[in-house]
């Protein structure tokens, strides 16, 4: 379940009131002395604001501590103030991060780029680093000061990246490619540094000989806010030993350039145990020594690791020989049963080591994942060149495309890794430390929850255990772990061939997921079923893992026999806890998607459409609102698809009742809001009611009346057309019909609506996508539906435009009132339930 906040329908009313502050005496003292150093009140706006903050008592002692060291108060203040959304931002990285609020602090003028959106949105490159680290390297007056100055500039580009990972600016793969491009710059500055300082003093070449070679995460470009960095070092072939000495000196060197700790804190602590023969090895071997461990000594989880390794600085030609070097050796063609055997069980040992709160080793968690990756990279590498990246999400991408691993496995699997990283960074954001375990304190757990921006510990253990069951299901799956004692499991999945890992993803979640299994096995229809669902449709298995009735239903064929659906959500009352109504709305959407799967449906936009009446009348009657509601688009035509938004417009009939109307309206989209995040598929989209976004969301028949006469453009008249009344007065429909077709549709207009169509296409459809967006490309649903309207628009008594939505209905008038042939008409039928079909079968894939 996707994670979410409750939606707040009352504005401010989300504060902890007295129970925000842990030492409330302590607060009201801080903010007393804060309102004094700003000049006027400034204590209601900071309890507002640390509202959901992760650490409210920790968030106002390090804003006092950071306003004390700025040079205006005041001002500093009235900025966060007049900028609410970034000033807030502030106040969650003074709440979640100790050792980034004291870099604040230790740098008030840091503030500038935390309270400058253009300067706090811009994602810096490796390049860009480097060149303002020379630059302060350059003013520095002695070794010590420049090592201060790398450690500050780690700090000056460590805030902003923090404030756009809490405040989801960044996306959590952008998040880990700039930690890596920030230690890769680091790395590269100290590499100049110490090797300057040593041939200074020994008077070595100016050239720097050492490759630096990063393993594991920094390779990969994924590096956590408190990684080690694993590195090795290489020197060319046929050294002199005085300078290969000499080497090792400024390795020891490099090394605690990185490590050593100042007034601003370490760089990063350097692990080299994955070098040949780890501690016992000396720190520096030449390339031909590494090549030859690698390929006559190195054990197969040293194979598994070169996997990931990345020349970061040094020189290129080694760089290339590494690549080489990297290449041959970890994607061979062939994959032995005893090196596979030997890396499931070393996995098996450090999983059995862990605790059960570990998210990095720990059953399901982020080693499964990447151990899952680069096995199948080293399986499928040698004759898949695109496999080879170091990046897993990259690498997932990849046996996706290739068809190596189901679809719905790739994505669970990017999901989950995706989540469980971001927890492991939220963790170590408190103290920088380097851990992975969840904490223990229900203090901790809570503040961990919001960093998350969930509402409270038990809903993130919620979404944290489906994840983990979901990775370790399908690790356990792919490898084949314990399928002798579950021979029907073994059986299905087998059975299922591709779709298998997909299908244990399903069944092992379920309660008594083995009597499932013998079912499948013993019963062929069963498994047809799930077969063709999982073929088919593998974008349902999302409704069917989260119900177990649906799952039933499908096993003993029942899907196949309840006609009417909607009838689940028709039967709530009025005051459903929204969890039931987003329930049952998944699983009438899942029930009606499965019939036409199966094939016992023909029509599944139509069905759609009837659950989504159902559910929109539901929400209605919660707040027994006045309000009529049309619905547009493809939900108005009755073309509904899994994916469709549901396009509607509110209006009102008497000029009194609008303002509690607007009020239920914003309700109305709250409901929704939060029924989507519950699960439910459901979207509102109310752009094209009167003047967009900017409208008011619910319109009376009079402000819709004007709003005809002076300002509705001929698109949204086209818009308008395809309409039909879900709730409420006949004469709402009127007043939309008479905007859509009182308006001839001369020669001009006309070209109007043909030159924004054009536009549309070349804007939304790229180049080669042109003959094959089912939609918008030639030929697609887009050119249906306006050629049928256009002749509603130009000739609507004729067509009795507005009589009927149903777009098989209008287009077989069209031919009786003869402005199509009877081929024509065939031809579109045909054409229409063609493509409704290839858009259906594609979004329950899971294409975009």
């Amino acid at each position: 379940m996707p994670p979410h906040r409750p939606v707040r329908l009352v504005p401010g009313a989300g504060g902890r009131g007295v129970s925000l502050f842990a030492d409330a005496e302590a607060a009201a003292a801080s903010l007393a002395r804060l309102d004094e150093l700003a000049g006027f009140p400034v204590g209601d706006w900071i309890r507002e604001s640390l509202a959901d903050n992760a650490d409210p008592d920790r968030a106002l002692v390090n804003l006092e501590r950071w306003v004390r060291v700025t040079s205006s108060p005041s001002l500093h203040l009235q900025q966060m103030i007049g900028m609410p959304r970034l000033g807030a931002l502030l106040l969650t990285i003074l709440g979640a991060s100790q050792p980034v609020a004291d870099a604040l602090i230790q740098n008030p003028e840091f503030a500038s780029l935390a309270l400058e959106p253009g300067e706090m949105a811009k994602i810096p490159s490796k390049e860009r680093i480097v060149a303002e680290g020379r630059r302060l390297l350059q003013a520095a007056t002695s070794f010590s000061h420049s090592l201060d100055r790398l450690r500050y500039l780690k700090q000056r580009y460590t805030l902003p990246l923090v404030l756009n990972d809490l405040s989801g600016s960044w996306s959590q793969e952008t998040v880990w490619s700039v930690l890596s491009d920030l230690a890769d710059a680091l790395i590269a500055l100290a590499w100049k540094m110490a090797w300057d300082d040593l041939a200074a003093r020994r008077g070595l070449p100016s050239e720097c000989p050492v490759l630096v070679v990063a393993f594991g995460k920094l390779a990969g470009r994924e590096l956590n806010y408190s990684s080690d960095v694993d590195l090795v070092y290489v020197v060319p072939d046929g050294m002199d030993e005085a300078l290969e000495r000499d080497c090792a000196r400024f390795c020891e060197s490099l090394g605690r350039v990185l490590s050593e700790r100042m007034g601003r804190g370490s760089l990063y602590r350097v692990d080299l145990r994955l070098r040949p023969y780890g501690g016992a090895g000396p720190i520096v071997r030449s390339m031909r020594s590494y090549q030859a461990y690698y390929r006559l000594y190195a054990e197969p989880w040293e194979i598994q690791a070169l996997l990931r390794s990345r020349p970061v600085v040094g020189p290129s030609d080694l760089a290339e020989s590494w690549e080489t070097m990297r290449q041959e050796q970890s994607f061979r063609a062939r994959l032995s049963d005893i090196t596979l055997e030997h890396l499931l069980a070393m996995r098996q040992r450090i999983e059995q080591g862990a605790v059960d709160d570990d998210l990095k080793r720990a059953a399901g968690g982020i080693r499964d994942v990447e151990f899952y990756v680069q096995v199948l990279q080293m399986l499928h590498g040698h004759a898949v060149p695109a496999l080879r990246d170091c990046n897993t999400l990259a690498a997932l991408r990849t046996l996706d495309s290739e068809n190596l691993v189901e679809h719905t496995v790739c994505k669970s699997l990017i999901e989950g890794y995706t989540f469980l990283r971001k927890l492991e960074h939220r963790l170590q954001l408190v103290g920088d430390q380097q851990t992975h375990e969840v904490p223990a304190k229900p203090m901790a757990r809570r503040s961990l929850a919001r960093t998350m921006d969930f509402s409270d510990w038990p809903e993130l253990e919620k979404a944290l255990m489906h994840h983990r069951r979901t990775i370790h299901t399908l690790y356990k799956s792919t490898f084949h772990l314990e399928e002798d004692a579950r021979i029907d499991r073994t059986k299905v999945i087998r059975a299922l061939g591709s779709c298998g890992q997909v299908a244990a993803q399903w069944f092992d979640m379920l309660p008594e997921s083995d009597a499932f299994y013998s079912g499948l096995a013993e019963n062929e229809g069963s498994l047809h079923r799930v077969q063709r669902i999982l073929f088919a449709a593998p974008k349902l298995v999302t409704n069917f893992r989260s119900s177990l009735a649906l799952t039933e239903m499908l096993m003993s064929g029942e899907i196949e026999e309840e006609v009417v659906p909607s009838g689940r959500i028709d039967r709530l009352p009025p005051d459903a806890f929204p969890e039931a109504v987003a329930e049952a709305h998944l699983s009438a959407v899942g029930t009606v998607c499965a019939r036409w799967v199966l094939g016992a449906s023909q029509d599944l936009g139509r069905d759609l459409t009837e659950i989504y009446d159902a559910l929109m009348r539901h929400i209605l009657g919660r707040f027994e609102s006045p309000i009529d509601l049309i619905a547009l688009g493809s939900y108005g035509s009755g073309t509904t698809s899994s994916r469709s938004d549901v396009d509607i417009l509110m209006l009102v009939a008497s000029k009194e009742g609008h303002p509690q109307a607007e009020a239920h309206g914003q309700e109305i989209l709250a409901l929704i809001d939060l029924l989507h995040r519950l699960g439910s598929p459901i979207k509102a989209d109310l752009r094209l009611r009167p003047e967009g976004g900017k409208g008011l969301l619910v319109r009376t028949y009079e402000g819709f009346r004007a709003y005809d006469a002076h300002g509705m453009e001929m698109w949204e008249r086209f818009a308008l057309g395809q309409s039909r009344l879900v709730k409420g007065d006949p004469m709402a429909l009127e007043l939309v019909h008479d905007a859509a077709y009182t308006t001839p549709l001369t020669p001009e207009r006309l070209r109007e609506l043909t030159k924004m169509k054009k536009r549309i296409e070349n804007e939304r459809v790229p180049a080669p996508f042109a003959k094959r967006h089912v939609k918008l490309g030639a030929g697609g649903l887009n050119d249906i539906e306006w050629l049928v309207h256009l002749h509603e628009m130009r000739y609507p008594s004729a067509t009795q435009a507005g009589s009927t939505s149903d777009m098989p209905t209008r287009i077989r008038k069209l031919g009786q009132v003869q402005l199509l042939n009877s081929i024509e008409v065939d031809v579109l039928l045909e054409a229409l339930r063609h493509l409704l079909a290839v858009r259906n079968y594609l979004d329950l894939q899971g294409y975009d």
